[in-house]
């Protein structure tokens, strides 16, 4: 009998791409980017903090709970979080590696800190909104909002709670980090970074983009957290430390993906019931001041002890999204690289426990159920 030769793996890529490219997709993408836009340029204009982060969001938020289909896919996300971890790579420096020597200990107070306001966080889930254990447990672990969906929900969770209240728990957080800083220091984040930094020319982008694309791809080879975004970043730090590459990508691209990651923030929404995100939002809106409490008075410590900038540590602390909070430092011009390397540790501890307490929960789970009445 004759075989066709095998093309299973291009068919089925292809196929997988040109069936999520559809009139659809594109509808939902260009109304969320849209309204983004408008979002963005009336923050600008009254010249809100962070503008084209915080405008974006807070309009995308407001039309899902209109109602009005739109989405940010997660592909489209992952090329973005790749161009920040550029930016954030050009942040280093010769002096960054200097002060670099203090980090150890405060990535030491981050890996003991996390369990902390998750346990913190969990009790009030549990005791006062009255979540199931596994439900608070999976809302309250600072991880990525699919990963704690996923295994909030095979160690018997609420997919639906779980979802809202981390993506509330995102949102609260990078609303009020610009404002905190701007009360604290005086400075508003412009989304702008560093404004006297050179640009980087064109041959020096491509060998930066060239290094970047390939370290991505070994990074999701071996299972990096967050592989698009450190990929990018180490990459960008090797070639900005050893004097390859000089400059940063232009400042338009850096308001690009404010606006785009912030209008992802937002239409996380679309399609939940305005009942239930009103249920879930008190809750997390005590929460998130509890989080907030906790981590003000662990990165004065930790600040003072070690001699670091407040706020640099206070956004290297806040279990806000790691591109999210890198982007603001990246923004206020308060060591971005130093926030985003604490960030990039978070995510390694919650990646290593998050599949350990999913199984402890489903084993506790499959026991209880099996235990005679």
């Amino acid at each position: 009998m004759t075989t066709l030769p095998e093309k299973p793996q291009d068919d089925n890529w292809i196929n997988r791409l040109s069936g999520s490219l559809t009139p659809k997709f594109f509808k939902n993408l260009f109304t969320a980017l849209g309204i983004g836009l408008i979002g963005g340029l009336i923050a600008h204009g009254i010249a809100m903090p962070l503008a084209w982060m915080m405008g974006p969001m807070l309009a995308t938020f407001v039309a899902s709970l209109l109602r009005v289909k739109m989405g940010i896919p997660m592909r489209f996300r992952s090329i973005i979080l790749g161009v920040i971890g550029v930016f954030l790579g050009a942040s280093f420096t010769p002096d960054t590696l200097d002060q670099a020597a203090r980090w150890p200990i405060s990535m030491i107070a981050v890996l003991l800190y996390v369990p902390i306001i998750t346990i913190v966080v969990t009790w009030f889930y549990s005791k006062v909104a009255k979540l199931d254990p596994a439900t608070a447990l999976f809302s309250a672990t600072p991880g990525g909002l699919t990963p704690m969906v996923v295994l909030g929900a095979a160690a018997g969770g609420n997919e639906q709670e779980i979802a809202v209240t981390q993506g509330l728990r995102v949102l609260l957080l990078v609303m009020s980090a610009p404002l905190i800083a701007l009360l604290i220091t005086g400075v508003v984040a412009n989304g702008h970074g560093n404004s006297e930094a050179m640009q980087m020319t064109l041959s020096d982008g491509l060998i930066t983009a060239f290094c970047a694309i390939s370290t991505v791809v070994i990074f999701r080879k071996i299972g990096v957290p967050a592989s698009e975004m450190t990929g990018a970043m180490m990459a960008s730090m090797l070639l900005h430390v050893t004097g390859v590459v000089e400059g940063n990508l232009p400042e338009w691209l850096l308001a690009g993906s404010l606006l785009i990651l912030g209008a992802a923030i937002g239409s996380r929404f679309a399609g939940v019931k305005l009942s239930f995100l009103i249920r879930l939002a008190g809750y997390s809106i005590f929460a998130t001041l509890l989080i907030l409490a906790f981590t003000g008075v662990v990165a004065w410590f930790v600040s003072d002890w070690l001699d670091l900038d407040y706020i640099a540590v206070l956004l290297a602390f806040a279990p806000g999204g790691v591109a999210e909070m890198s982007l603001i430092a990246l923004a206020l011009n308060v060591e971005p690289s130093f926030v985003a390397f604490h960030h990039i540790v978070r995510i390694f501890e919650i990646v290593m426990l998050a599949p350990l307490m999913a199984k402890w929960f489903e084993r506790y789970r499959q026991r209880k159920m099996s235990a005679p009445d």
